[in-house]
């Protein structure tokens, strides 16, 4: 027994000093790493654009990039403990969601992952990683559209002419209520773009798998004589560089099985207004090269009304799948187009793992074929 315990002890001393000896020092005791820490962050966003100014504990030599666009959405350190990054909300991996603040409001946000690269070149474990939030104010999403705001002041110019003939109106200037209540509807006027998964995980709320279900919605708060539909949706990289059309532009799928038709959902009449919402259900995917998503489509506004489109015939024309050529200021007529736009994160574990393993199986098939060429050789040297 004894000498059972005396070779397993002998085998254990022996595994642990190959261990030891298989990494270097500096593997097996780490360096302690020195760290530039981000200890604040101005935020600013409207619309268009995401500013941030990052303060560190010393001055700044790297570089600060949006994750996953480490060449495209990045500044340079200036040896400065401040450093300033201006970001398109269109790209760069922003993100625009929504929640209820403490007073049960709607509250929208864009969101960013930034990095603080320590080297201009290398990446380092003393790297940095920070999310950011930037509340929008409800004013930025509001709809700019002159030929919308030129129907809308026809129709209520229209109609306060016909009360003043009736008798319900005296006022002694029905331009000047006209003109109020225009203001009104187009301030309320609003149109943005949201990416869910189906399931309501809190947790994953930013983030998606390859596969899994997710909800595309477009969501308006339009006056009550306009009517919209979805148009012309792509999806992108975030830069450009990689695109996929997934409606064209009558809003028909290039391909269901990406993207199918978003489905309108119930209008909810608010006074001279009216919020409806339109979802598409798909199977996240992604670029092969990024792990951000972004999708961007039109709202097509129309007088009164969009006409239904035939998608079930391929063979017609844009125009003949209306049926007839609409005039100017009739029910139906194209005003404008808006874009509204967002991304999300997407990542593909199963591929990852997948690829993983192709990628160790090729390493080993390398690994026999080079001991058999050794082989060969020892034994055509041997003869």
């Amino acid at each position: 027994m004894s000498l059972f315990r005396s070779c397993a002890i002998y085998f254990i001393v022996i595994a642990i000093t190959s261990a030891e000896s298989a990494f270097p020092p500096s593997l097996r005791y780490p360096l302690p790493v020195s760290i530039n820490k981000m200890i604040d962050a101005n935020l600013t966003c409207d619309l268009r654009s995401f500013n941030v100014t990052i303060t560190l504990q010393y001055p700044f030599k790297g570089v600060l990039f949006a994750k996953d666009f480490s060449h495209e959405c990045n500044t340079p350190g200036t040896l400065s403990n401040s450093i300033s990054i201006n970001l398109p909300t269109s790209g760069c991996g922003i993100r625009l969601s929504s929640r209820l603040n403490e007073k049960g409001q709607n509250q929208m946000l864009y969101s960013v992952v930034l990095v603080a690269q320590q080297d201009r070149h290398l990446r380092q474990i003393a790297d940095q990683e920070k999310y950011l939030e930037c509340i929008v104010e409800d004013e930025v999403f509001s709809i700019k559209s002159p030929s919308m705001a030129d129907v809308l002041k026809s129709e209520l110019t229209e109609k306060r002419g016909k009360n003043q003939r009736i008798g319900r109106m005296k006022k002694d200037d029905p331009e000047s209520d006209v003109g109020e209540e225009l203001n009104e509807v187009l301030s309320a006027s609003r149109a943005w773009m949201e990416i869910t998964p189906e399931e309501d995980n809190p947790g994953s709320a930013n983030t998606l798998k390859v596969g899994e279900a997710a909800i595309l919605t477009v969501k308006s708060t339009l006056p009550a004589g306009i009517g919209w539909k979805v148009v012309d949706c792509v999806a992108h990289d975030g830069l450009g560089d990689s695109s996929q059309k997934l409606l064209d532009d009558d809003g028909c799928p290039i391909d269901e099985l990406l993207l199918p038709s978003p489905e309108m959902g119930p209008i909810q009449p608010i006074s001279l207004m009216k919020h409806q919402e339109a979802m598409a259900k798909f199977a996240a995917f992604k670029f092969p090269d990024r792990d951000r998503l972004h999708l961007s489509c039109y709202l097509e506004l129309c007088r009164g009304f969009c006409p239904e489109v035939d998608c079930g015939d391929r063979n017609e024309t844009s125009e003949n799948r209306f049926g007839r050529t609409l005039s100017k200021g009739a029910q139906g007529e194209v005003l404008d187009r808006l874009k509204v736009f967002n991304s999300v994160e997407v990542l593909a574990p199963a591929i990852d793992d997948l690829r993983k393993t192709e990628k160790s199986q090729l390493s080993v098939l390398t690994s026999i074929g080079a001991n058999e060429y050794r082989i060969e050789s020892y034994s055509y040297l041997t003869v």
